[in-house]
């Protein structure tokens, strides 16, 4: 079995178009999100396609359920699987119907590859008048499906595609470590299509099913990307990212660490992209303060690319569920932290208010905007952290007002050391999305700039009043 995959819940998308240019230009939705979803490629793209499809997908770094639902002769089906196993998808898939045997060839044609292998038990267009009616089955749909999995787990196959009805029963039967992939997911509300047996992502979660596949309520959606989010929301509230993974071992240790990494990195090449970061070592810019600098900074143009700007948003409300659960209230510092404060309270439904540089010298005098209870606990929003400064100023308004602060989130913080001990002097958290190490890793890996000047950018940063790191 795919050790990436098993025991991680996830939502799969279902690429159900007619041909290469449909699916990959949906997929470029998805080109600076985080986390690049699970997709599922079926028939009518397959058949079209062929492996280049699979090829073509994989490149952009998804993973990948091949839903061919192989059903035929031992042989066959061996053969077949035997073929297929050379794609590297990462799920695959065959019909319980074709017997033990036949499920047991399937198995051997993978061979020693790394790939999960399922089976389909019944469809979920499938109910049982039908199944009693057109395929003469005279057990109740329920024990069919059970039936199916049962032999599924005996041929050796590591679950089952089934409703998000039979992932309980599937589960007390076969053991909890028995895979339960369940198509037929529709939001609340939503119109059922073709489907019979279906469910919310929120009621497939209390279900128990390890994998829920969502087509057309992403695939057709006003905003794919939104609707995907809102999947993983209510699907994998918290288990969604690995960052948040136990450290009782150091293989989730390392899992965490390379989800940070990544995120960071992801963050960084945006910033780059839309030229809200600039790295210019050979010409430093001069700071309000006198001090020579490599790097500018100007993160409002964030709120001005909106795939950029989805994916940061994203972000800092993923970190700050995982890093403060416990936050009651978001408050942006002014002024550039105010936006991605509102924004994030959006997608958190948490209320929003903003921390001035000084009070405001008429009306009522406030430095803190926005309705504030004594003992909230309070995030404070920064789009950019330098030497800390500022952000401790907020921290210790917010105090004086009565609120506890849990810490500062930031999308992108130089690291010096200045801002470190500030911090520690403060007694106060800081998370950030990204870093100057990460920003200058991706500037080199795309030429952006040398190696010798991000050794001169980091320099700087170790000790930006010492105007040595130019020479």
């Amino acid at each position: 079995m795919n050790q990436g995959i098993a025991g991680k819940k996830d939502v799969i998308i279902a690429l159900d178009f007619p041909d290469q240019d449909k699916a990959l230009r949906f997929l470029d939705n998805f080109q600076y999100e985080n986390r690049k979803p699970f997709v599922k490629i079926g028939m009518e793209l397959f058949y079209k396609e062929g492996p280049e499809i699979v090829k073509a997908v994989k490149a952009r770094g998804h993973k990948i359920f091949l839903d061919l639902k192989l059903h035929d002769i031992p042989n066959t089906v061996e053969r077949a699987m035997a073929n297929l196993a050379g794609l590297g998808v990462d799920m695959i898939n065959v019909h319980a119907a074709g017997t033990i045997e036949m499920m047991k060839a399937a198995k051997r044609g993978l061979g020693t590859c790394d790939t999960i292998l399922i089976a389909v038990t019944q469809l979920t267009s499938t109910d049982e008048e039908r199944m009693k009616k057109d395929l003469l089955i005279e057990r109740s749909l329920e024990e069919t499906v059970l039936h199916y999995g049962e032999n599924a787990k005996k041929a050796g196959l590591d679950g089952v595609v089934c409703s998000p009805h039979e992932a309980e029963i599937i589960h007390k039967k076969c053991g909890s470590e028995f895979l339960t992939v369940t198509p037929g997911i529709r939001f609340e509300g939503a119109v059922k299509d073709d489907q019979i047996r279906i469910t919310t992502p929120d009621k497939a979660r209390e279900l128990g099913c390890d994998f829920i596949v969502v087509g057309r309520p992403i695939t057709q959606a006003e905003n794919p990307v939104e609707a995907y989010r809102r999947c993983v929301r209510e699907f994998t509230p918290l288990e969604s990212d690995d960052s948040s993974a136990a450290y009782g071992s150091k293989g989730n240790m390392m899992k965490a660490v390379t989800y940070r990494d990544q995120l960071a990195e992801n963050i960084a090449r945006g910033l780059l992209e839309i030229q809200a970061v600039f790295l210019r070592p050979e010409e430093p810019f001069t700071w309000a303060s006198g001090i020579k600098s490599p790097i500018y900074c100007d993160n409002r143009l964030i709120l001005t690319a909106p795939k950029i700007r989805d994916m940061v948003e994203d972000a800092l409300a993923q970190k700050i569920e995982t890093e403060f659960p416990d936050c009651q209230v978001l408050m942006g510092t002014a002024t550039a932290g105010i936006a991605h404060a509102a924004l994030v309270g959006r997608i958190l439904d948490l209320p929003m208010g903003y921390v001035r540089s000084s009070a405001k010298d008429h009306g009522r005098t406030n430095r803190i905007e926005g309705k504030l209870e004594k003992g909230a606990k309070v995030v404070v929003i920064e789009d950019l952290v330098s030497t800390g400064g500022s952000s401790v100023e907020s921290v210790e308004a917010l105090r004086e007002a009565g609120a506890e602060v849990l810490g500062v989130m930031s999308i992108f913080t130089y690291g010096m050391q200045k801002s470190i001990d500030r911090f520690k002097a403060a007694d106060v958290k800081s998370v950030s999305l990204a870093d100057l190490d990460s920003l200058v890793k991706v500037a080199a890996e795309t030429g952006y700039i040398k190696e010798e000047a991000k050794k001169k950018i980091l320099k700087f940063r170790d000790n930006p009043g010492d105007e040595s790191w130019m020479k």
